[in-house]
């Protein structure tokens, strides 16, 4: 009797419970519209951006020193001064007056007017303004690759909360089965009780399993809409737009590209390494000469200029005035050179520090290359690992698929008292929600992998 009845336990639950599995990068695709809605709405990622932004001004600020520098100045005073000049005694042989005799004192004023443009360029910087702008280059491409960098966290965080509302979702439908079958048995002790074969104690039992099963399916109720809360925060989508995403809880199956490593985090190493370089060429540079053209055009006026020599012998004191004293146009054009030829030790320490820099740096792309290799191992581990347990937890849902048939059978011949049948009910819960588990867990590594070799964004959304 028992052969037979795991003969039909088998057709019957064969199918039952069978998850299929198709290519996991397709599955993921679905997930294309909530990820990108919450990297739009990440505040952080924002931030990045426009940090990167900066870097990018910096950049057109650098570039910006090659051109012209035009600049107009004027200004308008009054200015005094008082003299006392003592030059030597010139006698004239003729008349016998001695000029320049004695001390000569003097005052002037004048009101004093002038403008001028003065425009000049940088023709040679030792090209530190070249590598300047480029360094800030390799810089703003590493900041946007290190943002980009933080995609697939978030798309992880996305998937791993839509494949928990899937798994409520099977908790449901487990819960419900269970409903089911205890109400059936349920509305067979009372029977039985009223026909005389059974006792309160067994319909009492059943009851209870049953407020178990209502008290699972708050508890559920209360994570879906938590769940749901979370997505809404994170994407900036509806409910209802959430409620649009619904899949079955399968495995994900990778295929042999989503184990190439494709790291942002090693790409923006690179670009840094190349800044470094850059700024090291850039502190080098400063030894040489600076070159620059100029030219200015300029206009001045002196007017109401007074002045008075005092005591000037056989004169007494000589005042002079002038209407206006004007000079325009005054042209300058040339070619300038600066060119520091000792700073004490600042030049020597600021290459000092570039190279320490570039060394740090090429010190911490073969570190990450290595941490990187060995989390790539891992989690290829973790996700083969996985795919093993789920065999086994299928295996094991299957036998208490199979118990919980028999034991159905046998409690209602009365070859087994309740106890024993809300025992194979529970099992088969557990079994079957350790099974679906697994299958979270496994979904859980694949996106590791994924994310690990930095190929989890481009594959939900290329």
């Amino acid at each position: 009797m028992k052969k037979y009845y795991l003969i039909c336990a088998s057709l019957i639950f064969s199918n039952v419970f069978f998850v299929g599995t198709v290519d996991g990068q397709e599955q993921l695709k679905q997930f294309t519209p909530p990820v990108e809605a919450a990297i739009k709405n990440n505040k952080a990622i924002k931030n990045a951006y426009l940090e990167s932004d900066k870097v990018a001004l910096d950049r057109e600020d650098v570039k910006g020193k090659l051109l012209p520098k035009v600049s107009l100045n004027g200004l308008y005073g009054y200015v005094h001064s008082d003299l006392d000049i003592d030059l030597p005694t010139q006698s004239l042989p003729i008349p016998g007056i001695n000029l320049f005799e004695g001390t000569t004192k003097a005052n002037a004023s004048s009101q004093l007017f002038a403008t001028g443009v003065t425009a000049t360029q940088v023709l040679f910087s030792g090209l530190q303004i070249t590598n300047g702008q480029k360094a800030l280059e390799q810089k703003h491409i590493a900041q946007h690759l290190l943002t980009e960098a933080s995609y697939d966290q978030i798309a992880q965080e996305i998937i791993t909360s839509f494949d928990q509302l899937m798994l409520l979702k099977e908790v449901d439908i487990l819960i419900s089965d269970s409903e089911k079958r205890l109400n059936k048995e349920h509305l067979k002790v009372v029977k039985a009780i009223e026909n005389g074969v059974a006792i309160p104690y067994d319909r009492d039992k059943i009851k209870l399993a049953m407020l178990e099963l209502s008290s699972k399916q708050a508890e559920v109720q209360s994570n879906r809409e938590l769940l749901y809360y979370k997505l809404q925060e994170l994407t900036g989508l509806s409910l209802e737009e959430l409620k649009q995403v619904s899949y079955p809880l399968e495995e994900l199956m990778l295929t042999d590209a989503a184990t190439e490593m494709n790291r942002k985090e090693l790409l923006a190493l690179e670009a840094s390494q190349k800044a470094y370089e850059y700024a090291l060429k850039k502190e080098k540079g400063a030894k040489l000469p600076m070159v620059f053209a100029f030219g200015n055009v300029s206009y001045l006026n002196a007017f109401n200029s007074n002045a008075t020599l005092k005591d000037i012998p056989q004169l007494g004191n000589v005042a002079l005035h002038a209407n206006h004293l004007q000079l325009a146009p005054n042209y300058a054009v040339g070619v300038g050179l600066k060119w520091n030829i000792f700073e004490g030790k600042t030049h020597k320490t600021a290459i000092e520090k570039a190279k320490i820099d570039l060394q740090m740096n090429d010190n911490k792309m073969a570190d990450t290359k290595e941490k990187l290799s060995l989390l790539q191992r891992k989690t290829k581990s973790d996700y083969d690992l996985a795919i093993k347990k789920i065999s086994v937890n299928k295996q094991q849902m299957t036998i208490a698929q199979n118990n919980l048939y028999l034991a159905s059978r046998q409690f209602e011949e009365g070859l087994q008292d309740v106890t024993e049948r809300l025992e194979a009910e529970n099992e088969y819960y557990k079994q079957s929600l350790n099974y679906y588990n697994q299958i979270l867990s496994q979904r859980s590594a694949a996106t590791e992998v994924l994310k690990a070799n930095g190929n989890l964004y481009q594959t939900i959304t290329r």
